[in-house]
């Protein structure tokens, strides 16, 4: 017993299959969605009857806040994700993830993000201002507990979690496909996960610079979100920039799931599948420029209230193309009426509710009225749980079996489904007629007349509620003692359903080829069956050398490494956090330094560990991979990357501009920063640049000597480069720049600042290179980790060159 619970623990905390990876992401996803569950039943509790003093406000406050943030970031994309690390390499046809360490790595940065923001309710208060963190409330003369702090690590631990992700997705997506897998074959859900994660890519860095201003503003005093110049019109602007996006970044995996669930069904294939495609490409582009209808009441001007009026009903369009074509797809259907098809409809249903109510408020005059009642909360419920949540749960029914190899209780499944259908419109659609209630009140008086409608919607709650406790029950119990599914229960056809379930560790033994006419072929042979022992054919695990003799106790592909640095950052945050909470002034923040040296030397042991690790990637050369045909994987995945940080730093010079065109005092040119300086530093950089490129000469040369001098070159300029910000720093420091000049020192610190980090991480890089130089390594035409440094070192560069005249010039 003892051997196999450590066997069992090692599968799982070093597993780097992407399908143990799935799973883990369902399962805590799971436990937050119920531990969300109970914080709003608590809320629901306390609103059920005028004057009620279950909670105070404080308390309440905190329970709405975590309540959303954990709904929004902790449960609806990473149980979507969970579904696509599992299915995806299944329906794509590779054997897992381009990078399964990264995966495994972004798995452990979700958990532990999360852990993060649970942990905010033990020190002082959790974050208590709703999930969108409204500026100047986030202010520390306003929110002065430290749990906010902590929200803000949170968060800034999932957007990493989120940008492993992506990345990892986009090139497995883009270059693993199976042999004549065209992107235009690919189902809904792939497809689906697809947009998803080109929106996840543009839109989470924004957020992750709107996130880190609003950190460093409270752990170091600085006053972006606090001033005038920028506060709340600032964090509005970058932070739904991001956030109407991530309406969509939820629902779409939930639409591409009930985009194959219906079809399986109703026996039908999925009506004018190319045009549901298109429809969520163009869904995705106009939800990027929708934001500014959150700012109505803001007093934006006329001409930008017409243009968002009019993306804000267009975004509405791509929508009916979706239910028409799902509605056509059911038209003269013998639709087989299973727990996901139930759930799918459920969702579609309630997804049309949602996306009325929405269109109302494109209207300026109606979204004044409406922008801070109870209506709004029914409309974003109505789409998030509604359609999200039940989309979602119908994929775990749905792909249950090829998870489990087991059948869950379909008779339950279908009493769970109609609870939660009736729970859900009790618990919501009350809320569309309390149309004079605001949002976010703790209390309210008899005299409101509201007392009855709320207590409907708790009645509903408990509903909604207690019927999810049905689902848990029968997953736990079915993946027990269920009866044995069979590889295709639902005589389906995508191509997981052509693998036993659940699947072998290493997916496929023969990769399939897809034919034009929709056939499916494994091996050479037509009909070859899935599992037939071809000589060259037999797949094993990442990582593996070894065969068939142990791939029951899944010990290939095994990696320490990404959990421990996953907890390396999280250690070093929560030191860096749960110090003394930040005054106004930056000098007062007094962070826990035993925790952050704790997690410096575990974050160098790991990534040592982690370079040093022989992980073998098996990859396979017959695959379909336009566009990007002649791209290697990892300098995709480089590129993807450096797209991200593209829109990262440019969030960061946008709320630079922002606050700068926002202040009529603003220093001239040369009386802050010393141009001489900025000259020095811009000269240093350029000049690594070029060291990096006569480095990446020298490996391709095979000249050692060359490499290691180029490449100590760009280490000893890295450093001048630093060693000049350094003593600029400590110089305006000592003549009071910080205090006297508080918002153009805002945004040089955080800017350059930001910047100085990617230099410090280019300069570890170097070092790691530099000591595999010195032992003769990258000289024998394996220098692509000498290119791919040299795309981020230029990439650095790059944004000096921009940042350069920006604070010393201009």
């Amino acid at each position: 017993m003892a051997e196999q619970l450590r066997v069992s623990a090692r599968r799982w905390l070093y597993t780097t299959n992407h399908k143990d990876i799935g799973i883990l992401y369902i399962i805590t996803s799971l436990f937050l969605f119920a531990a969300a569950g109970v914080l709003a039943i608590t809320m629901r509790t306390q609103l059920s009857a005028p004057s009620n003093t279950l909670l105070n406000a404080n308390v309440y406050n905190q329970f709405v806040t975590v309540h959303g943030l954990l709904m929004i970031f902790w449960v609806l994309s990473p149980l979507a994700f969970g579904f696509a690390n599992f299915i995806i390499p299944l329906e794509i046809g590779c054997r897992d993830l381009a990078f399964p360490r990264l995966n495994s790595m972004s798995y452990w940065f979700f958990l532990f993000s999360g852990v993060m923001m649970i942990l905010s309710f033990f020190f002082g208060a959790a974050p208590d201002l709703g999930w969108t963190l409204y500026s100047p409330q986030t202010a520390a003369q306003f929110s002065p507990s430290i749990g906010l702090n902590l929200g803000a690590g949170a968060l800034i631990l999932m957007v990493v979690s989120i940008t492993m992700s992506s990345i990892n997705f986009l090139v497995t997506m883009f270059k693993m496909r199976a042999p004549g897998l065209k992107l235009r074959y690919m189902s809904a859900f792939p497809w689906a996960i697809l947009v998803t994660i080109f929106m996840m890519l543009y839109a989470f860095p924004s957020f992750l610079a709107a996130v880190v201003l609003l950190y460093v503003d409270r752990a170091f005093g600085t006053v972006y979100f606090s001033s005038i110049q920028g506060g709340a019109l600032l964090w509005d602007n970058v932070f739904w920039f991001f956030g109407h996006p991530e309406v969509y970044i939820v629902l779409f995996p939930a639409i591409g799931i009930i985009a194959d669930i219906i079809p399986t069904f109703a026996r039908r294939p999925l009506y004018g599948s190319k045009y549901v495609i298109g429809a969520l490409v163009v869904a995705a582009l106009i939800s990027f420029v929708v934001w500014g209808h959150h700012m109505f009441v803001t007093g934006i001007g006329i001409a930008s209230t017409k243009l968002y009026t009019v993306t804000t009903i267009a975004v509405s369009l791509p929508f009916d193309v979706i239910v028409i074509s799902l509605i056509e797809t059911l038209g003269f259907a013998k639709l087989r009426l299973k727990a996901p098809a139930l759930f799918a409809l459920g969702a579609v249903a309630n997804f049309i509710v949602g996306g009325i109510t929405g269109v109302f408020l494109a209207s300026v005059a109606l979204d004044y009225a409406l922008r801070g009642t109870y209506f709004v909360v029914a409309h974003f419920h109505y789409i998030m749980v509604g359609a999200s949540i039940i989309g979602l749960i119908a994929g775990l029914y749905y792909w249950f079996p090829k998870i489990t190899g087991r059948m869950y209780d379909e008779k339950m499944a279908k009493v769970h489904f109609v609870l939660s259908m009736i729970g859900f419109q009790i618990l919501y659609f009350p809320m569309f007629l309390l149309l004079d209630m605001p949002r976010r009140i703790v209390t309210y008086s008899p005299q409101t007349d509201w007392g009855l409608l709320n207590l409907t919607a708790t009645l509903g709650g408990f509903i909604f509620g207690g019927a999810q406790l049905l689902l848990f029950y029968n997953l736990y119990r079915s993946s027990r003692v269920g009866p044995p599914s069979g590889p295709n229960p639902w005589d389906a056809w995508t191509l997981e359903w052509a693998l036993p379930s659940p699947p072998p560790p290493h997916d496929f033994d023969v990769i399939p080829t897809f034919s034009a006419d929709g056939t499916i072929r494994f091996g050479t042979s037509p009909g070859l069956p899935n599992g037939t022992s071809q000589p060259n054919g037999i797949g094993h695990p990442n990582g593996s050398s070894i065969g068939y003799g142990v791939t029951g106790l899944h010990s290939e592909g095994l990696s320490p490494w990404p959990v421990l640095m996953a907890f390396a950052a999280f250690i070093f945050f929560l030191g860096l956090t749960i110090g003394k909470p930040a005054n106004p002034q930056p000098v007062s923040y007094q962070p826990f330094w035993p925790l952050i040296a704790d997690g410096v030397i575990l974050g160098i042991i790991s990534l040592f560990g982690y370079s040093r690790e022989k992980f073998t990637v098996h990859e396979d050369t017959r695959v379909e991979s336009w566009p990007f045909k002649q791209v290697p994987n990892m300098k995709l995945g480089i590129w993807t990357f450096l797209g991200a940080e593209v829109i990262f730093f440019g969030v960061l010079i946008g709320s630079y501009f922002f606050v700068r065109t926002n202040d009529a005092a603003w220093p001239p040119a040369g009386t802050l920063f010393e141009i001489r300086n900025g000259f020095a530093m811009t000269l240093v950089l350029l000049t690594s640049s070029l060291t990096a490129i006569m480095a990446l000469a020298s490996a391709r040369a095979g000249n050692r000597s060359g490499l290691i001098a180029s490449l100590g070159g760009t280490l000893v300029l890295g450093a001048a480069f630093l060693y000049i910000k350094a003593g600029e720093w400590f110089s305006l420091g000592a003549s009071g720049v910080f205090q006297n000049y508080s918002l153009p020192a805002t945004s040089y610190f955080i800017t350059t600042g930001t910047h100085g980090v990617h230099v410090f991480a280019g300069m570890c890089m170097t070092v790691y290179l530099l000591a595999n130089a010195i032992r003769g390594k990258y000289l024998n035409g394996d220098h692509t980790a000498i290119e791919h440094f040299g795309l981020y070192w230029h990439f650095v560069d790059v944004v000096w060159v921009f940042l350069f005249p920006l604070f010393y010039l201009i």
